[in-house]
């Protein structure tokens, strides 16, 4: 990954496209490009869901990183149809501060963000962050509190969450084929069985993922990438 070389430049990472997958059916896509700035790393990313998913709409959203790749902030704007909500997400002294508006109106939230807490939301390379400050090999294990961002209302619901690598090898994408480690994610007041698969290259880059733990049922594949 490149330094930036003034305060003012930013650096492409990465960049790709995702297809979006629901009941084993391509629904939307996801398209996005991570950066370095001065002080880290930013995701910028736009995801359309339409039929047959049973709720289309439209996300933007922008993830601000530290240096280390831990989150700092977060904001999106979630489309409905004709109706918007935006969700301003901050993390500041070990807090996470959330603004969230609607119509006119505005809610607030906040809660403990201690250094080994991660957020999940509704884009994969959530999980490209989290792997990025975790090592996994085969077997491995890791168990860390999450703050998870998703609709209705882009606000933050805590809850724990187990990544665990189960294999390695070679998997065949729509890139051709890639070295990669396949992982359990799920949460454990849900049980494994409520979780979800995925496989993700050395990068953390999340190839392909499926719902649940049938392969045969993707969820999400990524159909172009580009590496500076």
């Amino acid at each position: 990954m490149t330094e930036s070389r003034s305060p003012a430049t930013t650096d492409l990472v990465a960049s790709g496209r995702y297809a979006l997958f629901f009941n084993g059916q391509e629904c939307g896509a996801e398209r996005w490009e991570i950066a370095r700035v001065a002080d880290g790393y930013t995701i910028t990313g736009e995801q359309e869901l339409a039929a047959p998913h049973p709720l289309p709409n439209r996300q933007q959203y922008r993830v601000m990183l530290s240096s280390e790749w831990r989150a700092t902030g977060l904001d999106m704007i979630w489309t409905v149809g004709e109706r918007a909500l935006t969700a301003m997400h901050r993390a500041s002294d070990n807090m996470w501060r959330v603004r969230i508006e609607y119509e006119g109106q505005t809610r607030e939230q906040e809660g403990d963000f201690p250094e080994y807490c991660e957020i999940e939301f509704t884009t994969h390379l959530a999980n490209t962050v989290i792997l990025a400050r975790r090592d996994f090999q085969v077997g491995g294990e890791h168990d860390f509190p999450v703050l998870r961002i998703g609709p209705p209302l882009m606000a933050v619901t805590p809850e724990r969450m187990v990544y665990r690598c189960v294999e390695r090898g070679s998997v065949e994408t729509a890139l051709g084929k890639r070295d990669a480690k396949c992982y359990v994610a799920y949460l454990p007041s849900e049980g494994e069985e409520g979780g979800y698969t995925f496989w993700a290259d050395d990068d953390g880059f999340v190839l392909e993922s499926y719902e649940g733990h049938d392969r045969t049922r993707p969820w999400m594949r990524l159909v172009e990438f580009h590496k500076a």
